[in-house]
């Protein structure tokens, strides 16, 4: 009988205002990564993350960058950093995959990045050389996300105690003082308003240029078993991978189950991990029912059993 182990994608790190919530049906929840952890590393999380040491989440970097590491953390240090020559080195290293618009002109960081996480994808390789320089591209798109994600969760944090009504009547207030003659351009309250709105909206493109430079990490070697069941918390994301394996089947994707999970659980990890186990535990005959229907449907011999992304 199959397990509920589940592979979360196209993310490289959960989200911690959704990890506690998807956490509670699969035995582990298994995560790609694109940069193998050093060492040192391995050792100071398995200290610091209970999840991980519990075995309730596993992380997973398919292609090893091995000698590699060394120079790829670098770049993503100079790219956290904005240190000068960051755009040289990300030009070079990226082996003039980053765009098929080559001769644009705008080399800046910020094209650059915007090129990575909203750009056509690379013509298909070729060569050895050509696939190492995807999968370093792919690698970058995921690193960079995951820099972009923690900037702005960061930032939602910190205007999350903000209250709209409050911006706006300091804001109201403000004019009134001034006059009405305030320059909202130049106003802070406007622009933390327009910040905020921001903040829930997706980068155009973003999802789809993610999805893709995961199934290359995905592909590019194999994994340590064969997830039947794949987790996400983008709806764009699950809709691509739906359409890739209608495409790859020949049939239509059917909805098997429906299952009402909270949207949000708010605790310390500690905390969360007794309520995960708690409810692991008293849902057992359920989860177990789950599991045996699942299996049963998945061996039926009228079943396409279709990687999407292989």
């Amino acid at each position: 009988m199959q397990s509920l182990n589940s592979l979360y994608f196209p993310e490289t790190i959960l989200p911690r205002h959704l990890r506690n919530c998807l956490l509670l049906l699969p035995d582990t929840l298994h995560l790609l990564q694109p940069v193998e952890p050093a060492q040192e590393e391995t050792e100071a999380k398995a200290d610091d993350d209970i999840f991980m040491e519990q075995g309730i989440c596993q992380v997973h970097t398919p292609s090893l960058l091995g000698k590699d590491r060394k120079r790829f953390v670098g770049l993503l240090n100079e790219i956290k950093n904005r240190k000068d020559g960051f755009t040289e080195q990300l030009s070079s290293l990226t082996l003039a995959h980053l765009s098929q618009e080559k001769g644009s002109g705008d080399h800046s960081s910020q094209a650059i990045m915007s090129t990575l996480l909203d750009g056509q994808p690379p013509a298909a390789p070729e060569s050895d050389e050509n696939r190492k320089a995807t999968l370093w591209q792919a690698r970058l798109v995921l690193a960079l996300a995951e820099i972009l994600d923690k900037e702005e969760a960061e930032l939602a944090s910190t205007l999350s105690d903000i209250d709209d009504s409050e911006l706006a009547l300091f804001q109201d207030l403000k004019g009134e003082a001034e006059g009405g003659e305030g320059n909202d351009k130049e106003d802070p309250c406007a622009e933390l308003l327009r910040i905020k709105a921001k903040l829930n909206q997706p980068r155009p493109g973003t999802v789809k240029r993610r999805c893709q430079a995961w199934k290359t990490l995905y592909t590019s070697a194999t994994m340590p078993e064969n997830f039947w069941l794949w987790m996400t918390s983008h709806e764009e994301a699950a809709e691509l991978l739906i359409n890739e394996y209608e495409e790859k089947a020949g049939r239509h994707a059917v909805p098997l189950l429906l299952l009402d999970l909270p949207e949000q659980i708010y605790m310390r990890e500690k905390d969360a991990l007794k309520s995960i186990k708690d409810f692991q535990e008293k849902a057992t005959k359920v989860r177990q029912d789950i599991t045996e229907k699942l299996t049963a449907i998945v061996t039926q011999d009228h079943l396409n059993i279709v990687d999407p992304v292989a």
